[in-house]
């Protein structure tokens, strides 16, 4: 039975990553989730479960680089700010911790620190860099298995709870570069470490044993975000505002272990991240700049337990992208377009004790 549950940690593992989207400061520019600050419930020794008063500790790390220019389905560079799409560069690590205080309910706390880039075209008819470094949002999330763990090692539901604190900032200082010269101004949203709001994170995973060495997975995340909107307008000009958006994730797929006595487990899955049209609460949707879109990825990994450490990679690829148009860009015929990245690596490494 303890063999099954290592095999269904590890189907787990594989398909761990989770990324929020945020809008961009320039003209006509989306994204696809950039912050990824969810979290990271990753098993050592393969196991999924933890025992009672165990820690956890996991380093997590992401990388994604967007140099494409996307219009609603289709991509159209030209579309882009100056005629071209803009490049963003963001790697994001974080530190979590979790505990355990019986098999079926643990707490986790996790702190992100993110370094962005970014280039693109400004009114002053040139191409400029911005960068930021610094803390994201923290968040801390409590989750509880529906049913015993010693009883139900072939599958099981979890639901989790959690508040992400607005400890980042996304006022970062840098410079915006208008037609009549460079200002002091915020960088751009999408490379800001944090949103500038609360948010109540809503999270269920489950898995089921298909046969001996095989097992399905799924995971499914919600960010509620009751804020409007930030206090940070899109341009020094302008009397428009970023939204602070609802987020979702969701992953489907399977996973097969591979070389068990060396626990060497691979998977492979979709997933779709994205930001609604609609917010659930704190309204804003009308008047405020939101960049709605989801992305769809296969999402291939592996992972290796090792004692009690396990380390963990993916590299989910893009297959779709939909840019949604806002309600602001529905009413004002806006431009619903973005930069999205063609994949994306994910990296982990988790010790219990």
């Amino acid at each position: 039975m303890q063999g099954h549950v290592k095999v269904l940690s590890l189907a787990l593992v594989a398909s761990v990553g989770f990324f929020t989207i945020r809008p961009s400061s320039a003209s006509a520019q989306g994204c696809e989730p950039i912050r990824f600050a969810t979290p990271v419930n990753l098993g050592g020794q393969g196991e999924a479960y933890q025992s009672a008063s165990e820690w956890q500790f996991t380093l997590a790390y992401r990388r994604l680089v967007s140099t494409e220019f996307f219009v609603g389905t289709s991509q159209n560079p030209s579309l882009g700010p100056g005629g071209q799409s803009p490049v963003f560069r963001i790697h994001t690590v974080i530190a979590d911790v979790g505990y355990a205080f019986n098999d079926r309910f643990n707490v986790h706390l996790s702190v992100p620190v993110s370094k962005g880039y970014t280039s693109h075209y400004f009114p002053d008819k040139s191409i400029h860099t911005q960068r930021v470094t610094g803390l994201g949002d923290v968040m801390v999330l409590g989750e509880a298995w529906m049913f015993t763990p010693r009883t139900h090692a072939r599958g099981n539901v979890a639901f989790g709870l959690g508040i992400k604190a607005p400890t980042g900032s996304h006022t970062a200082p840098s410079q915006y570069y208008a037609a009549t010269g460079a200002v002091n101004f915020p960088a751009d949203q999408q490379i800001q470490p944090g949103d500038g709001g609360w948010g109540v994170m809503l999270q269920s995973q489950a898995f089921h044993q298909v046969t001996d060495r095989t097992y399905g997975y799924a995971f499914g995340s919600y960010m509620i975000s009751p804020k409007a909107r930030s206090d940070v307008a899109t341009t020094p000009t302008s009397t428009q505002y970023w939204s602070v958006p609802d987020v979702y994730s969701a992953r489907l797929g399977g996973a097969f272990s591979v070389w068990p006595d060396q626990g060497l487990t691979v998977s492979l899955g979709g997933r779709v991240d994205g930001i609604p049209v609609h917010d659930l609460v704190g309204g804003g949707d009308a008047t405020t700049v939101k960049r709605s879109a989801y992305v769809v990825f296969a999402d291939p990994g592996l992972s290796v337990s090792r004692g009690s450490s396990t380390f963990t990679l993916s590299v989910p690829y893009r297959v779709r992208v939909n840019r949604q148009k806002s309600v602001l860009e529905q009413a004002t015929n806006g431009t619903n377009g973005g930069g999205f990245a063609k994949y994306v690596v994910f990296a982990a490494y988790t010790y219990r004790r």
